[in-house]
């Protein structure tokens, strides 16, 4: 359950083991944060469209079919909810023509997909970091 003006960030992941190992790494690092996990992008933008809270940043985990990321990030940018919102793009490899695509089309970032405690620790703390910049601005 969502605690009440405690800004939020949306996991766009299938994998519920995923969203665990991600809630562990919010509330370790950045427990000013809330982690709210949704399995696809519909559910998502479903959830999102009851003019409730919007999320101050998703970050997204092959939710999407390959290769129709740039398409679906386009859609999902338009969306009302996700305007104030970074997007941050994971994959399992990134390379500099994916991430200038996305970067183009108005993601935050794209980072690698963390595996491990510390790199869950430096993800969290990234997407924590560009909260905080976009709140400043």
């Amino acid at each position: 359950m969502m605690e009440a003006n405690k800004p939020w960030v949306a996991l766009l992941d299938e994998d519920e083991d995923d969203y665990v190992f991600w809630q562990h790494g919010f509330q370790s690092w950045a427990s000013h944060l809330e982690l709210q996990w949704f399995t696809s992008v519909p559910a998502f933008l479903s959830a999102t469209s009851l003019g409730k809270s919007r999320p101050v940043a998703l970050v997204m985990d092959g939710v999407v079919p390959r290769g129709e990321e740039t398409k679906w990030l386009s859609t999902i940018l338009l969306h009302p909810s996700c305007e104030q919102a970074c997007m941050i793009m994971l994959s399992s490899q990134v390379n500099d023509q994916e991430r200038e695509a996305y970067m183009r089309l108005g993601a935050t970032d794209h980072l690698i997909k963390p595996i491990n405690l510390d790199q869950l620790q430096s993800v969290v703390s990234t997407v924590s970091d560009h909260v905080a910049a976009k709140a400043k601005l």
